[in-house]
């Protein structure tokens, strides 16, 4: 089980540019960055690496932190409507489209009474990754959503991660 208050999703464009298609209400917009996904465990669990995906159940609070993070290359490719192209800051607009990654590095680290272990591996997830991405906003303020339409691991385990929250950009 995972703590839902403490699932976390940070995107950091490199860039991330727009190319007029129709009169600047029609745009393609497109970029290149990291994203990093925490996930935080309610249940002492430990991904063990090897052949096939899974896990080892611990005691009960075992861990007071137990997370696992995968950091990704991202490139979002959109189209954009912009219902005000005259009004760049502060005009409606909303994007459709997807996001290709590649994971970069993950780690799952642990924090008990024996103190801490950070163990590095690629824990048989996907290297690839596709997701589904729209966001709706005005100005530079966005309510933003994506989607996987991969699997977070490449066998054993079928899931599906997904992210909403709010994006900061122009």
């Amino acid at each position: 089980a995972l703590k839902g208050s403490r699932i976390s999703n940070f995107n950091l464009w490199f860039f991330m540019q727009r190319m007029n298609i129709a009169a600047g209400v029609l745009n393609l917009k497109y970029g290149f960055g990291i994203e990093s996904n925490n996930y935080f465990f309610k249940n002492s669990i430990t991904y063990v690496d090897g052949i096939k995906t899974y896990t080892q159940r611990g005691l009960p609070n075992q861990f007071s932190k137990n997370k696992l993070v995968a950091n990704y290359l991202t490139v979002p490719l959109m189209l954009n409507i912009n219902t005000t192209p005259s009004k760049k800051k502060s005009g409606l607009q909303f994007s459709a489209g997807v996001s290709g990654g590649y994971l970069y590095g993950s780690r799952q680290k642990q924090k008990g009474e024996d103190g801490s272990n950070k163990n590095k591996t690629d824990f048989n997830l996907e290297r690839w990754k596709l997701s589904y991405i729209a966001e709706l906003g005005i100005g530079p303020v966005k309510l933003y959503g994506s989607l996987a339409a991969t699997p977070l691991h490449q066998y054993g385990l079928d899931q599906y991660p997904y992210t909403i929250g709010l994006r900061f950009s122009n």
